[in-house]
C-alpha cells in the first residue's frame, strides 16, 4: 500500500461511523434500503458486490487469477497486483451494472484493507478510495478474517455469540464471534497455515525452468 492511500484511509476512516448514524430513518418518513458497494483484492482474485441493509446481494462480479498462478506453481505477489490493476474497473462495473444501481446510489463503499497480500490490499484500497473522494461516499474499512466468519450470517440466521474456526492460505484462527467486529480469539496457528504448508510442500515439484520462463512472459 503507498502513502497516498494510507494517508486517503486516515482521512475518510471516520466515513465508517458517519454511514452508521446516517442509517437511521428519519422520524415521519419511509425508511430507505442502504446499498454498499464491497470489494476485495486481498489475494488473488478481484471481487465486488453490491449489498443492501437486510443482507440482500443485488449483483456481484469476480475475476479469478488461478489459471495464471498455476503456471508458476503458487501466487507471486506482483503478478496478482498487475492483474488486480487490469481487472478492478471491469468487475465493480459489471458489479454495477448487475445491481442496477451507481455509485451515487451508494450509501457506503466497504473494501478489504487487511490482512493479505499488501501489493494486493492497496490496489483495491486505492481504487476504493478514489471513489470515495470523487462521491463523497463514507468508506468502511473490512478485516479480511473477520468478513470470512460473518459471511454466514448472509445465508442461515445465526445469533451472536458462535465458535468459528478460519483455515484460509494465510490463517488458522479459532475464535467467538460476539459480534460485528467484536471478537474473542481463543487460539492460533503457532508456525504457519494450512494454505502455506501445501504451497511449501508443492512447489519442489514445480520445475525451475518452467518457473522462470514462466516469469520472463509476463
Amino acid at each position: 500500500m503507498n502513502s497516498a492511500a494510507k494517508s486517503l484511509l486516515r482521512s475518510v476512516n471516520p466515513g465508517r461511523a458517519a454511514w452508521l448514524r446516517g442509517s437511521s430513518a428519519r422520524s415521519g418518513k419511509r425508511r430507505l434500503r442502504k446499498l454498499v458497494l464491497g470489494i476485495e483484492t486481498s489475494c488473488d482474485d478481484t471481487g465486488a458486490a453490491v449489498v443492501d441493509d437486510a443482507g440482500h446481494v443485488l449483483g456481484e462480479a469476480l475475476h479469478c487469477q488461478k489459471e495464471v498462478h498455476l503456471q508458476a506453481g503458487g501466487i507471486i505477489p506482483v503478478v496478482a497486483q498487475q492483474l488486480h490493476r487490469e481487472n478492478i474497473e471491469g468487475v465493480v462495473k459489471e458489479a454495477l451494472s448487475v445491481s442496477g444501481v451507481c455509485v451515487g446510489d451508494l450509501a457506503a463503499i466497504a473494501t478489504t484493507v487487511k490482512p493479505g497480500l499488501a501489493l494486493s490490499l492497496g490496489v483495491g484500497l486505492e481504487y476504493s478510495l478514489n471513489l470515495v473522494s470523487r462521491y463523497q461516499t463514507p468508506f468502511i474499512p473490512i478485516h479480511h478474517m473477520e468478513a470470512h466468519a460473518l459471511t454466514v450470517r448472509l445465508t442461515h440466521h445465526v445469533e451472536f455469540p458462535f465458535l468459528v474456526l478460519l483455515l484460509s492460505g494465510g490463517h488458522c484462527i479459532l475464535a467467538v464471534a460476539q459480534g460485528v467486529s467484536d471478537f474473542l480469539l481463543l487460539g492460533q496457528t503457532i508456525d504457519i497455515a494450512p494454505g502455506d504448508m501445501l504451497d511449501k510442500v508443492m512447489f519442489p515439484y514445480i520445475s525451475k525452468s518452467s518457473f522462470f520462463c514462466f516469469l520472463l512472459q509476463l
